[in-house]
């Protein structure tokens, strides 16, 4: 008997170690795990301390940290076509050569998916992004005076790379540091030196080394950037980026800044934004037509892989892997949190539909049925219409002629 007892304790030993070492090497494998296209999960992450890309780099002096990025810049671009560009060289596109960078301007409002266009712009090896320029104006919409001369001075010395007399965006900077955080190469140094972002000499000599510089802007209306196109030093493109205003709602309602804005959670102040932005847009690209273009965000959303090429082809600026990789790493896989942009991209633009009561979705009709049909959304007639699978929300739209 004794033997029988030994014998099955021996037997249930072994079976406990056989699981713990699948385990174990199940764990082991998830390292190297990479989503395919077709595939995706939603993450919890805890995102760990940031430390120095080169843990020298906190103790590196002004003239070496420019030195070293004025080399990294070279090798990233060491491949890059530049006849894409419409120059010959590096230095044509770098503000420290005399040369001049390509500039672009993503225009929307909040909750449009400007952080995400944002993000593939920054993807672009040498680009100094302008991350929310105006976000000391808080929540607001900027539609002209009191506030239109003073943001649009601020933009267009952003873009000149001239950082000096600008103290209120500084001293906003001081207890704001996302205002920084977003532009990586500008961040990599500042993380563990602050000083660095809150100097207008550093930071003007800094942009000055990029041949390419992204901005977006979320509290200007479209009418507004005409003073900028017509900046023939500035030579900006702009992209007007679009969504379906209860998708945008939709978004909205998970913010906590939104709230107390009229701005920002009445839905006939934002139509009435979207109606604006058409007719500027009709305007402005019948005078500038190489220089701005409008691109719906359910279209970006739905085919990043076809609609990305071509924003970029617009904009003067060659394809890299560099935006590859960035497209397959944020659009297969979810991570949690309002601000992230890792989506399944194809989920998100029509959320709407399955999360909105049809109550609140028809009070946004009412004050936005223009809004809508300008911009080639479908209205929703009733609670089962919204969810059915057989509609679609979206449909052509043309600009005046």
């Amino acid at each position: 008997m004794l033997r029988r007892v030994n014998f099955y304790s021996i037997c249930i030993a072994f079976g406990l170690s056989v699981l713990l070492i699948l385990a174990g090497s199940r764990y082991t494998d998830n390292t190297y795990y990479r989503p395919s296209p077709e595939s995706h999960r939603i993450i919890e992450i805890n995102i760990p301390q940031q430390t120095p890309t080169n843990p020298d780099d906190s103790s590196l002096n002004i003239a070496t940290i420019m030195e070293k990025t004025r080399y990294k810049i070279k090798i990233e671009l060491e491949n890059y076509n530049f006849t894409v560009s419409s120059v010959k060289r590096l230095e044509d596109l770098i503000m420290e050569s005399g040369g001049q960078p390509l500039r672009s301007i993503i225009i929307s409002t909040w909750r449009s998916g400007t952080t995400f266009l944002g993000e593939v712009l920054n993807s672009v090896p040498g680009n100094y992004y302008h991350y929310e320029p105006l976000l000391n104006y808080e929540i607001i919409q900027i539609r002209g005076s009191p506030y239109s001369d003073k943001a649009l001075e601020t933009v267009t010395k952003m873009l000149k790379c001239d950082y000096n007399g600008m103290d209120e965006y500084f001293e906003y900077g001081k207890t704001h540091l996302h205002q920084f955080s977003h532009n990586t190469r500008l961040w990599d140094h500042c993380k563990y030196r602050k000083e660095l972002c809150l100097d207008a000499d550093f930071t003007s000599k800094f942009c000055k080394l990029f041949p390419f510089q992204s901005m977006k802007i979320v509290r200007v209306r479209l009418h507004l950037i005409q003073q900028l196109l017509e900046n023939k030093e500035l030579n900006i493109k702009v992209v007007l980026l679009i969504r379906d205003p209860r998708g945008v709602m939709q978004s909205r309602q998970h913010r906590n800044f939104c709230q107390p804005s009229p701005d920002c959670w009445k839905p006939e102040l934002l139509c009435a934004d979207m109606i604006s932005d058409y007719v500027a847009a009709s305007r402005l690209i019948k005078l500038y037509p190489d220089r701005i273009i409008v691109q719906r965000y359910e279209e970006l959303a739905l085919d990043p892989n076809s609609t990305v090429p071509s924003l970029l082809k617009f904009l003067g600026i060659s394809p890299t892997t560099s935006v590859e990789e960035f497209l397959l790493s944020h659009t297969n896989v979810e991570v949690s949190g309002v601000s992230s942009t890792f989506r399944v991209s194809r989920e998100v633009p029509f959320k709407w539909r399955n999360v909105l009561n049809y109550n609140f979705v028809e009070d946004i009709q009412l004050v936005c049925k223009e809004a809508l049909d300008l911009w080639g959304y479908k209205l929703v007639h009733n609670a089962t219409h919204m969810i059915s699978k057989d509609f679609n929300p979206l449909a052509n739209y043309t600009l005046m002629q």
